[in-house]
């Protein structure tokens, strides 16, 4: 049970991502590295996953919750999660370069989205 345009991708994020990947390549080729790419591409790589995994974590908590079908444990996550963006509103705003996320929506708008659904699913009314 998920909202079909979660998954919508920032064109123009991606974009800054592959100039990220393409900076980090030329900083490693300026250096002198003979597999310059190799360790561009390593360096993305574990940035990339690092950031996405330790930044949203409740909101990844509750995404397991939901998918497991325990949606007042994945309620509690999207509330923790909308907590912390909202208290850290330049992570969610550059989350491109924060959690290397290309996603269109805020991390806000997704638990707010995701919130409604475990509501729904639990047969109560947002408040």
């Amino acid at each position: 049970m998920q909202p079909s345009n979660i998954n919508s991708i920032n064109f123009f994020a991606l974009a800054l991502q592959a100039g990220f990947l393409f900076l980090l390549f030329l900083g490693f080729q300026y250096s002198g590295s003979d597999e310059a790419a190799l360790w561009a591409a390593m360096v993305y790589l574990v940035l990339a996953y690092g950031l996405r995994y330790f930044v949203p974590i409740d909101h990844r908590k509750g995404l397991r919750e939901l998918k497991q079908g325990n949606y007042s444990e994945a309620l509690l996550h999207f509330k923790k999660s909308y907590d912390f963006f909202s208290e850290h509103p330049l992570v969610d705003r550059f989350r491109v370069f924060t959690m290397f996320s290309a996603s269109k929506l805020s991390y806000r708008e997704m638990a707010v989205m995701y919130k409604e659904v475990c509501l729904g699913a639990l047969g109560r009314e947002m408040k």
